[in-house]
C-alpha cells in the first residue's frame, strides 16, 4: 500500500484512451441486506459486464472513499468479479479523512436519521474498513499537508473534505457508478451532490476542482445510477448494450435525459418543492421527453401545489385513466384522478362536499379492486366516511389492514414501503377508532420517512381531516409532525439568534451577511431554503463586493452557482436600498406563509422575540410599505410606491361584428366599471381602451378583489348573451411592484409607470381564457394582506408574452372565507 497525495495521484493517472479504466462509486451509507443483495446482482450481472464489454480496458482501477454502507460493498463485489474474469486491476481509497473520524461522523450521521447502532456494529465495520485499505494498492490522502488535529474538530472543514471527494469522483472517474435509491437530495458531499455535480460539472465550485491537475476526455464518460430498492431480474450471461439502460434498476447507463428529469422530479417532490417539481417536468416535456410518469410527477406536484382545477383540466387533456394490460397506468391514473376529486372536494361548499368524497372514494375504489394496492384502498375508505359513507368505509378499511398483514412475509421492504405501510395501518385504525394501535404505527413510520417534506405533509393533512370528522383528539397524531417553515427576514434579526435544529422550509430575504450564513447552514443540513433577492444576480454580486469585498462577495457568488432557489425583487433602484429591503422581507414572509399553508406545517418568524407564530398571524411584514419620495439621479424629485395592478381584456373580442359593439360596451364594460365604482376609494388609476382594462391599485387585495368580482360579473352576464358575445371569455393577471407616480403630459392626470407594469402587461396574453393569473410576488404579498380570503395555486413556469422571459405564475381562487 502506497500514500499520496491528490496531486502526486492524479498527474500520475493514465487516460482511458490508454486502456486504462477508472471506476468511481459513491452511494448510501446505509443498505439494508436485500438492497445489498439486489446491489450485488446488478452490479455482477449488469453494471460491470457492460462497462468490461464497452471499455475492453487492460487494467482497471476501482476508486471509492471506503465510506460504510455502497463504497464498501462496491469494492468487495467489484474486486472479486473482476478477479474471477482475469482483467487486471487495482484499488484506490480517497480518504477524505482519517478513518476513526469517518466512523464518527457516520455514526453521528445515523444517530440524526433516528437510527441506533450496537457498539459491536460500529467496531464490526470499523474493522471492515481498516481491512478494505489494507489491500488498496493506493491511498491518497485528502487532508491538506500541516496539522490537521484541530481542524478535523470543525464540521465546515469536514463538508469541505467530503466535497472535494465528491468533486473528484464527479470530475476523474472515467465511469461514475452511484448506488442511490430515486429522489435522495442528501447533503453536500453525499452521493446525490456527486451524481449532480457529474451532470453538471459547471456547478462545482472552483475551490473543489480537480481539473488543474488532470483533465479527462469531457465525452464518453457514463453515469450509471442503481436503484438499490429494485430486485435484480434473473442473472444472464451477458448483456448488451443497449440492454443496461433498461433493465433491473440500472437506470442509465450513458447520459439518459428522461431518466435525469425524472430522477431530478421525484427529488423535488420528495422535499416538498412543488413548484420546482412542476417545473422540471414541463421543462422536461418542452425538451421533447416523453413519458407517462413524467405526465404524472407533472400532474401530481400540480395537486399538490394547490392547482386542483388546472390539474384535473390537463389530466383531461391527457386522456389518461387506466389502458389494458398496463397496470401502472389503471392503478397509478385512476389513484391520481380520487386524489382531484378529493382536493376539489376539500375546497367544496359544505353541502356539495360529501357527493365529491363519495366520487372520489368510488373512483380510487376502483383502482383498489384492480390491483389490491393498500394505497388506493385505504384513500377509498377515507373519502367514504368524509362522505357519509361509514358502513362501507369501515369494511374497505378492514380489507386494506387484512392486505397489510398478508404482506409481513414479504422480502425486508424499502425505507418508503416501510413508511407507507406504516400510515397506512394508522389510517385504517384511525377510521375503525383503534387510537392506540394509530400511536403506534406513527411512531414506527417516523423512524423511515424523517426527510419527506412531501410525504409527511401529505399524511398529516389527511390524518387531521378524519380526526375532525369523527372527534378524535389530534394529539393522537404527534409522532408525525411536518418539521416548521422559517421565516428569515432581511437584516432583521440579531447577530446570533437561535437557529432552530429543524426545518422542512426556510425562506431568507437576503440583506447581507448574516442571512447568507443562515443559507449556508441550512443548505448545509440538507434543509430546503428559498432566498428573495433584492436584485437581479449580476446586479447583487457586484453590490456586494464593493459593500463587502472581494471574499464575502465570492461567497455569495458560490452559493448562488450551487443551484439555490431563488425570487428577485425587481423594479427597485440601487439607491432604494431601505425600502426594498422592507419589500424582500415582505415578500419572502409571504411565501413562507404559502409554504407552510401548502404542507400544513407550523411557521417561525426568526425575526419575532417568540419565533413562533401561526402563518396567517399579523406581523410587520403585514403593514404596508409607505411610497417613497426623493431626488432622482438627474437631481430632479421622483415619488414611488408599492402598487398592485390588474390588465384584463377578452379572447374573441376582434371577431365581434359591429352590431355587437354597443351591447358589448354597455352590458360587459359597464359592468367592469360597477365592479370599479365598489372600490373606488383605493384605486390610483382605471384606464380602458378597447376591449382591454388597466387598473391599478394601492394594494394587493383590492386588485384581487376586483379581479375577482369583474370575473363573476362577466361570467353571469354572457350567459344572456348570445352570438359571438357568448363565446367571449376573460383573462385577468394582476401583480404587485413598485411604480412611478407622476403627472401625464399628454393628458394632465395621475399616472404611474416603470419596467413592473411592462412585466404586468406580458402576464395577461399567456393567462387561459376565464382564469385570473398573478404572479409570484402579487401570491406573496397577497397572503399577508388576505390570508383566508384567497388562495393562491401554482400554475407553473410560464413563458410570458413577448419574449420576456419564464417567470412563476399563480392562479387566483376564492379562499374558504366569501367575499
Amino acid at each position: 500500500m502506497v500514500r499520496i497525495s491528490l496531486k502526486t495521484w492524479l498527474t500520475s493517472l493514465p487516460l482511458q484512451d490508454d486502456g486504462h479504466l477508472l471506476i468511481g462509486a459513491t452511494g448510501h451509507l446505509r443498505l439494508s441486506a436485500a438492497e445489498r443483495a439486489a446491489v450485488t446482482a446488478k452490479l455482477r450481472n449488469e453494471a460491470l459486464p457492460t462497462l468490461v464489454d464497452r471499455a475492453s480496458p487492460h487494467r482497471v482501477s476501482l476508486v471509492t472513499g471506503l465510506a460504510p454502507g455502497a463504497d464498501l460493498l462496491f469494492k468487495q463485489v467489484s474486486s472479486q468479479w473482476l478477479r474471477e474474469i482475469g482483467i487486471p486491476f487495482d484499488t484506490v481509497a480517497l480518504l477524505p479523512v482519517p478513518v476513526p473520524v469517518l466512523i464518527d461522523d457516520w455514526v453521528a450521521r445515523l444517530n440524526e436519521q433516528s437510527v441506533a447502532l450496537e457498539p459491536a456494529t460500529i467496531e464490526s465495520v470499523r474493522d471492515g474498513i481498516e481491512e478494505q485499505l489494507a489491500r488498496c494498492a493506493v491511498v491518497v490522502d485528502l487532508v491538506p499537508a500541516g496539522p490537521a488535529d484541530p481542524q478535523l474538530t470543525d464540521g465546515g472543514f469536514r463538508q469541505h473534505q467530503y466535497r472535494q471527494l465528491a468533486a473528484c469522483l464527479a470530475e476523474q472517474s472515467d465511469v461514475l457508478v452511484a448506488i442511490l435509491r430515486p429522489g435522495r437530495s442528501g447533503l453536500p458531499g453525499g452521493a446525490a451532490e456527486v451524481v449532480n455535480w457529474r451532470r453538471r460539472p459547471a456547478r462545482i465550485p472552483a475551490e473543489l476542482s480537480t481539473l488543474h491537475l488532470r483533465r479527462p476526455p469531457a465525452s464518453g464518460r457514463p453515469l450509471l445510477l442503481i436503484d438499490p430498492s429494485i430486485a435484480a431480474p434473473e442473472p444472464q450471461a451477458r448483456l448488451d448494450s443497449d440492454a443496461a439502460s433498461s433493465s433491473g434498476g440500472i437506470e442509465s447507463a450513458l447520459h439518459d435525459p428522461l431518466q435525469q428529469a425524472l430522477i431530478d422530479c421525484r427529488a423535488a417532490l420528495k422535499a416538498g418543492n412543488y413548484l420546482l417539481c412542476h417545473d422540471l417536468a414541463e421543462r422536461a416535456r418542452a425538451d421533447g421527453l416523453r413519458s407517462r410518469e413524467l405526465d404524472h410527477l407533472a400532474l401530481l406536484s400540480l395537486a399538490n401545489a394547490g392547482s386542483t382545477q388546472l390539474a384535473l383540466r390537463r389530466y383531461r387533456e391527457l386522456g389518461v385513466g387506466g389502458e389494458a394490460g398496463d397496470p401502472y397506468n389503471v392503478e397509478e391514473w385512476l389513484s391520481l384522478k380520487g386524489r382531484l376529486l378529493k382536493d376539489l372536494a376539500l375546497a367544496a361548499p359544505p353541502d356539495k362536499a360529501p357527493a365529491l368524497f363519495v366520487e372520489s372514494g368510488r373512483v380510487y375504489a376502483q383502482a383498489f379492486d384492480h390491483a389490491q394496492g393498500y394505497f388506493p384502498g385505504i384513500n377509498a375508505a377515507t373519502m367514504l366516511m368524509l362522505g357519509g359513507r361509514g358502513p362501507e368505509a369501515l369494511v374497505l378499511a378492514r380489507r386494506v389492514l387484512a392486505s397489510l398483514e398478508a404482506l409481513d412475509g414479504d422480502t425486508a421492504p424499502s425505507d418508503a414501503e416501510h413508511y407507507y405501510r406504516a400510515v397506512t395501518e394508522a389510517e385504517a385504525a384511525l377510521l375503525l377508532g383503534s387510537l392506540e394501535r394509530v400511536r403506534g404505527a406513527l411512531a414506527r413510520a417516523a423512524q423511515w420517512q424523517p426527510g419527506n417534506v412531501n410525504a409527511l405533509s401529505r399524511t398529516s393533512a389527511q390524518l387531521r381531516l378524519i380526526c375532525r370528522h369523527l372527534g378524535h383528539d389530534e394529539s393522537h397524531l404527534d409522532a408525525l409532525r411536518v418539521p416548521p417553515v422559517l421565516f428569515v427576514p432581511a437584516a432583521g434579526i440579531g447577530t446570533e439568534p437561535a437557529l432552530p435544529d429543524e426545518a422542512s422550509f426556510v425562506c431568507i430575504g437576503l440583506d447581507g451577511l448574516r442571512e447568507l450564513d443562515i443559507a449556508e447552514h441550512y443548505s448545509a443540513r440538507g434543509i430546503r431554503v428559498h432566498l428573495v433577492l433584492p436584485a437581479v444576480r449580476e446586479q447583487l454580486v457586484e453590490e456586494w463586493l464593493r459593500r463587502h469585498g472581494c471574499a464575502v462577495a465570492g461567497r455569495l457568488q458560490r452559493y448562488l452557482d450551487s443551484g439555490a432557489e431563488c425570487s428577485i425583487a425587481q423594479g427597485f433602484l440601487e439607491r432604494e436600498a431601505e425600502w426594498r429591503a422592507a419589500y424582500v422581507s415582505a415578500t419572502a414572509c409571504g411565501l413562507s406563509r404559502l409554504e407552510a399553508r401548502r404542507i400544513g406545517a407550523g411557521w417561525h418568524d426568526l425575526g419575532h422575540p417568540d419565533g413562533v407564530q401561526q402563518a396567517n398571524a399579523a406581523c410587520g411584514c403585514s403593514a404596508p410599505l409607505p411610497p417613497r419620495s426623493g431626488v432622482g439621479a438627474d437631481g430632479r424629485p421622483e415619488s414611488r410606491r408599492l402598487v398592485g395592478t390588474l390588465f384584463a381584456d377578452f379572447a374573441g373580442y376582434s371577431r365581434l361584428g359591429d352590431e355587437e359593439q354597443p351591447v358589448f360596451q354597455e352590458v360587459l364594460i359597464g359592468g367592469i366599471a360597477a365592479a370599479l365604482a365598489e372600490h373606488q376609494p383605493r384605486i390610483l388609476l382605471q384606464h380602458t381602451w378597447g376591449d382591454a382594462v388597466h387598473v391599478v391599485t394601492d394594494d394587493a387585495e383590492t386588485t384581487a378583489r376586483i379581479a375577482d368580482r369583474i370575473h363573476g360579473i362577466v361570467e353571469r352576464a354572457r350567459g344572456g348573451l348570445g352570438g359571438m358575445l357568448e363565446k367571449l371569455e376573460l383573462r385577468l393577471s394582476a401583480h404587485y411592484a413598485p411604480v412611478f407616480e407622476g403627472i401625464d403630459p399628454v393628458e394632465g392626470t395621475t399616472t404611474y409607470f416603470g419596467s413592473q407594469l411592462s412585466f404586468a402587461a406580458r402576464v395577461e396574453p399567456v393567462t387561459p381564457p376565464g382564469m385570473i393569473f398573478v404572479t409570484e410576488a402579487f401570491a406573496a404579498r397577497l397572503m399577508l394582506e388576505a390570508p383566508d380570503r384567497y388562495a393562491a395555486e401554482y400554475a407553473g413556469e410560464i413563458e410570458l408574452a413577448k419574449r420576456y422571459g419564464k417567470y412563476r405564475l399563480y392562479s387566483l381562487r376564492r379562499g374558504e372565507i366569501s367575499v
